[in-house]
């Protein structure tokens, strides 16, 4: 009996369908992840000995590695097929360095989609371990190391408590500090818009806003401007000087990416940027379709890359062709490019099959598969098509001295926007004379102030990091994770908001290592990581810099005092300033004396900040007749609704905004508060009846590992 092929992957969601697609000469087991990691309690960095690094087996993956070097030496040969990236090629070296000494025919594969025919090609094509990849995953995961274990406990002691900093983790946080200063030091400005309804001698009725005055552009500061403005206008007709036409052909996007993926997921459907990566993760692994054979519905999704396999362009293309018509086909594909270096391994993220829409296999995806599906589906297809054509219609209106502008548009040919359409619309104009006279219909001065910047969402948050060349997009769930874990942020209608503790830890992090926290200077660990990959810098030499500079700056920390979170108030017995501590024996923060131990006073983390006064309402309560008030909870960070008759009578009403309605009893769907997990999340109104939520999954223990595993 003839021996068999093992075949390790690195999820078990993928074993089955890949063994479905090898038969029964092949046996497909996981590795589950990583088998070797750094020890967690210890630097297991030898710095002195060109920054050798100790691995061990990770101890809840003993019986996985038992299992593998059984399997493999009773295999012919083993083939190592984790995921195709930096991450997974680390994952195949470590495994080969394991099965080695039980059997020493160990190749690596790669496929870049779960299908039969790559899976098969990719057999047929076994190649070595990449070496340079895995030198840049272990240099990402030393720096990783190197600065949360050497910085991590300075800010435990000058600042207390459970705290953390990371290379990408800190500069993340630090963005969100800095919008939140340039919030609070803005001020806003009160200026007003001029908008008059006019009508031509052909409908409908249209809007054109004031622009200018004597040939500059108009700002109109105040009320009394805009009202001396109105009485000029209103002394003068309106006649239509010009219509302007010319036609735009808005270019196809290029299909997603992982970074993209996420920002289009919150944009559309308000998903975390972790919950996106799992979702696809589900497409990428296999969905069964028509009770045919499990297969993945798109390529692998951590990919920064524009480029698709020219066997796929030629599917797109012949789906077009069929469906909408040789018309909607450029006359050569359409290509994308991206400035600076790229990890070009992979193609974008685009469906396996385009042959399958959306609508076509929706009833065999849950809600969430499907929305994710359609995004790299509709945007994949969308990129293959002829540009749109726009006719674009400006009207200028002259009124005296004054002129009025207002344009519209007309789709002649919806090319691309057939798939994907992101233009909120402008309105239609009629078909008008130039130098005829118009009807005014109305004239309306409206105040208006200038906004701040806006807090980041995931989404801008997503976008900013990419653009700085900071992190990858597929390390960015994990650290979004732990910022909220840490309590350096929290969310506020899903922006995010820097805590007290969050702005101090920047601050002290600035202060005293502010190489680790330059933008720039981060960005280039990222071009150096990527150099490793490529093989054109040594790892030790991408560490030595990043490590003399961390030394240099623990020196100069070691002297610093300790950083007090005062909370602006005094102590109530002996008048010095109560600040905010952790307890290491309870797990958690509370409001303590600074005088300690002299003074003992303390109190409950609520007191940070006076609780809201409840503010009565004009209505009693339904069950006992008692007024009604509207309260604040610490608890929840939110307000409700209360009977004064509290507890007697519990009776509540919540005042969260509806969130679409709940797939699985149809009610509608809350934002809610998690007391454990410090976050907010989506569940159905209904609850304890129903129990459905949409939350993000727990933060990985890891505190310094910022890609996933």
């Amino acid at each position: 009996m003839s021996k068999k092929t093992l075949v390790i992957v690195e999820s078990p969601a993928k074993s089955s369908t890949i063994s479905r697609y090898l038969g029964k000469d092949y046996v497909v087991s996981s590795s589950m992840g990583h088998i070797r990691d750094l020890n967690p309690h210890i630097l297991s960095i030898d710095v002195k000995n060109h920054f050798k690094p100790h691995y061990e087996e990770l101890s809840d993956k003993k019986h996985v590695i038992r299992e593998l070097k059984a399997l493999a030496k009773r295999s012919e040969r083993v083939l190592l097929a984790p995921d195709p990236d930096r991450e997974g090629e680390a994952i195949a070296f470590h495994l080969k360095e394991i099965l080695k000494p039980v059997n020493e025919r160990i190749s690596r594969i790669l496929f870049h989609e779960i299908t039969r025919q790559a899976v098969v090609e990719a057999i047929q094509h076994p190649v070595d371990i990449d070496q340079d990849k895995v030198n840049s995953q272990q240099l990402r995961r030393l720096l990783d190391r190197l600065a949360g274990y050497k910085i991590s406990p300075v800010l435990q002691r000058k600042i207390g408590g459970p705290l953390s900093a990371g290379r990408v983790q800190s500069i993340a946080l630090k963005l969100i500090v800095e919008r939140e200063k340039e919030i609070q030091a803005f001020k806003a400005e009160e200026y007003w818009t001029v908008t008059a309804e006019l009508e031509g001698s052909a409908p409908p009725p249209f809007q054109a806003r004031l622009e200018k005055h004597r040939g500059k552009k108009l700002t109109i500061a105040d009320e009394t401007t805009a009202l001396s403005i109105l009485d000029q206008l209103s002394a003068s007709p309106y006649v239509l000087d010009s219509v302007r036409k010319r036609v735009r052909r808005p270019k196809p996007l290029p299909p997603l990416i992982t970074s993209t993926l996420q920002q289009e997921a919150f944009k559309k459907h308000r998903f975390p940027v972790s919950k996106t990566m799992r979702v696809a993760q589900s497409l990428y692994e296999g969905i069964n379709i028509q009770g045919g054979e499990q297969t993945g519905l798109i390529t692998y999704m951590r990919t920064d890359s524009f480029r698709i396999a020219a066997s796929a362009g030629e599917a797109a293309a012949d789906f077009i062709r069929s469906t909408w018509g040789e018309e909607y086909l450029p006359e050569k594909p359409n290509v994308f490019g991206r400035k600076g270096k790229i990890q070009d391994a992979h193609e974008a993220i685009r469906p396996t099959l385009p042959l399958y829409s959306p609508d076509q296999v929706k009833a065999f995806l849950s809600p969430d598969q499907f929305k994710i599906y359609s995004l790299i589906w509709d945007r994949f297809m969308a990129s293959q098509m002829k540009a749109a054509r726009i006719e674009v219609t400006t009207f200028d209106i002259v009124n005296g001295e004054f002129l009025l502008t207002v344009k519209g548009e007309v789709i002649r040919f919806d090319g691309h926007l057939k798939c994907w359409n992101t233009d909120g619309g402008t309105p239609l104009l009629p078909p008008l004379r130039e130098k005829e006279t118009l009807a005014v219909l109305g004239v309306t001065p409206k105040q208006n102030f200038t906004k701040p910047p806006a807090r980041y969402t995931e989404a801008s948050l997503v976008k900013m990091l990419e653009e700085k060349g900071i992190g990858r997009p597929s390390t960015y769930a994990k650290i979004i994770a732990t910022l909220g874990k840490r309590d350096y942020i929290s969310r506020e209608d899903r922006r995010f908001v820097p805590t007290q503790l969050g702005i101090k830890v920047t601050e002290y992090l600035d202060e005293h290592f502010s190489d680790m926290m330059q933008y720039t200077f981060t960005a280039d660990l990222e071009k150096q990581l990527d150099q490793v990959s490529e093989g054109k810098l040594d790892w030790v030499r991408g560490i030595e810099r990043f490590h003399q500079r961390l030394e240099e700056n623990l020196e100069q920390v070691r002297g610093a005092e300790k950083v007090d979170l005062k909370v602006g108030r005094a102590c109530p017995v002996c008048g010095k300033d109560l600040v905010k501590k952790y307890s290491h024996k309870t797990n958690g923060w509370f409001i303590g004396c600074s005088g300690y131990p002299q003074c003992t006073h303390t109190e409950r983390l609520d007191g940070d900040s006076p609780r809201p006064k409840d503010e009565p309402l004009e209505r009693l309560c339904p069950e006992c007749g008692k007024p009604l008030v509207r309260r604040y909870s610490p608890k929840t960070r939110q307000h409700f609704i209360g009977c004064t008759g509290y507890p007697q009578c519990r009776y509540i009403e919540t005042e969260e905004t509806e969130l679409g309605k709940c797939p699985v009893c149809g009610k509608p769907l809350r934002k809610r508060y998690s007391r454990k997990t410090r976050r907010y999340f989506v569940g159905c109104s209904a609850y304890p009846e129903c129990t459905y939520i949409e939350k993000s999954p727990p933060a990985p223990k890891s505190e310094t590992n910022e890609e996933p595993d």
